[in-house]
């Protein structure tokens, strides 16, 4: 079933959704999509399907919305009837341009199109110019998706998030206050380029004195456009810089002005063949005029046609297989050797999908899946090759599992949790019960530096977690492939 908000009959999502055969709502605003999903829980008969839940993909409208449903999560009367996965259409057309997953095509360049080992001394650099929904929703799946080994080795290699914007206060303001604990714990900084002396604003993590640095996503903030000079100059300059793999993406509310400002960037961008993603709605037939021209080959337009649906149903179905492994892996006692099942029982992992007790929960596996081709590109492999891939080496566990850590943090800080304080900290020190309390409560202990991890209720370092789900990506990728 799909549940659209602010679509039209005719929108190509929808009208493939139901040439496809699914059942297809198209409602006015969200708040009657969400109407809509409670009136169909309600009506669903779950003995008559074999206790099997519905299976919803819900569009929503506004990102408020979506966050909302990610924090918070929705009444257990409506989950325990539908599995829900919800989306707006530029969160998932975010995770058709960023995310990597077996049986999707490829139509845009990798935030880490070299690969990015240990020992490598670049960083990702995303630069999005314009504040918009669409910009946060990129920014956000970014931070997300691209994690990488050698902040591992040197903490001062972050993957790097610039958002430009003619008047960027509103939009900092927004998205400061909608991820507080990511950015409380984060390095970001503003600068305002129409300032006579602009001077650059830096932000330090709350606990930057006291405790190692855990989130290996930065953040910047620049009040300024494409025709500021000094906004010229370093996109120039970052073009040329060997030690960071630059995307930039244009995504003004205005098509049109993503399109002008496509093609009057610095020259040295089109000459460093730089990815230039464009959100230019209606502008195909004029872009496929100059693509093929070699200036502005590394110009890539995309819109509400790249939108599917498919690339929700295979999160999913990768999502069911993180939980699976997770679950194996925390019914191991302590003495037991930690590694991933050998196999993964298809209605075991189906049962134990529907027994995730909350939204939040389902997305911190589904937020998991959407990194498995990052880290299969981070030791060197390709989707091309995910068949054929069947284990990993025990230093390419070791290393991806500290990157599985980073990941997990800036995940678990998007999904609205804090590191617990120094007084939190003790509570759970002299008794680790407190820990579940603090964890209701979106306090976690779990939230520092991966050296730093300690044992919980099982008497395991949770580092084992970590371990487990890497050690289990061969088998994650192949069942979902082969099943």
């Amino acid at each position: 079933m799909l549940i659209a908000s602010n679509l039209h009959e005719d929108d190509s999502l929808v009208a493939r959704e139901r040439a496809a055969g699914e059942t297809v709502f198209v409602e006015k605003d969200d708040n009657s999509a969400i109407r809509r999903l409670v009136d169909e829980a309600a009506r669903y008969d779950l003995q008559l399907y074999g206790g099997k839940r519905m299976e919803c993909y819900l569009i929503l409208d506004s990102l408020t919305s979506l966050w909302l449903l990610q924090t918070v999560g929705i009444p257990r009367t409506v989950s325990e009837k539908v599995d829900v996965f919800a989306t707006t259409v530029e969160d998932l057309l975010a995770k058709n341009i960023f995310v990597r997953l077996p049986g999707i095509p490829i139509m845009f360049p990798s935030l880490d199109r070299d690969i990015i080992s240990r020992d490598c001394e670049v960083r990702v650099h995303l630069v999005l110019i314009g504040f918009s929904s669409l910009a946060e929703a990129l920014a956000i799946n970014a931070a997300l998706v691209a994690h990488y080994p050698n902040y591992c080795r040197d903490n001062r290699l972050r993957t790097r998030i610039t958002i430009i914007d003619d008047n960027i206060y509103d939009g900092k303001e927004q998205i400061i206050q909608r991820y507080v604990h990511l950015f409380d714990n984060s390095y970001y900084r503003t600068i305002n380029l129409n300032d006579v002396n602009p001077q650059c604003v830096v932000h330090r993590p709350v606990y930057e004195s006291k405790r190692k640095d855990f989130v290996d996503v930065e953040w910047e903030f620049v009040n300024g456009n494409v025709r500021n000079e000094a906004v010229r100059q370093k996109l120039s300059e970052w073009s040329g810089d060997k030690r960071q793999q630059l995307t930039i993406c244009i995504c003004h509310t205005d098509c049109s002005r993503n399109f002008n400002e496509a093609f009057a960037l610095p020259q040295a961008v089109y000459e460093m063949q730089v990815p230039i993603f464009c959100h230019a709605e209606g502008y195909d037939t004029l872009f496929s005029f100059v693509h093929p021209n070699i200036a502005y080959s590394s110009i890539y337009t995309f819109g509400k046609s790249h939108c599917t649906i498919e690339i929700l149903r295979i999160l999913k179905a990768l999502a069911q297989r993180v939980n699976y492994v997770y679950n194996h892996c925390f019914s191991l006692t302590s003495d037991d050797p930690v590694t991933a099942p050998s196999s993964i029982d298809i209605n075991v992992m189906e049962s134990q999908w529907q027994q995730i007790s909350s939204l939040p929960k389902q997305y911190s596996n589904i937020f998991n899946a959407m990194t498995l081709g990052t880290k299969m590109h981070s030791i060197g492999h390709g989707a091309d090759n995910w068949k054929e891939y069947y284990a990993l080496t025990l230093e390419e566990i070791n290393m991806l599992t500290e990157v599985e850590h980073n990941r997990w943090s800036v995940e678990e800080l998007i999904l609205g949790y804090r590191p617990v304080t120094d007084e939190e900290s003790l509570l759970v020190e002299n008794d680790i019960s407190q820990k579940k309390i603090l964890r209701d409560r979106k306090v976690h202990y779990d939230l520092r530096a991966f050296d730093d991890l300690r044992s919980d209720c099982t008497e395991k370092n949770v580092n084992v977690y970590d371990m487990a789900l890497t050690q289990g990506i061969p088998l994650i990728i192949k069942t979902c492939i082969t099943d």
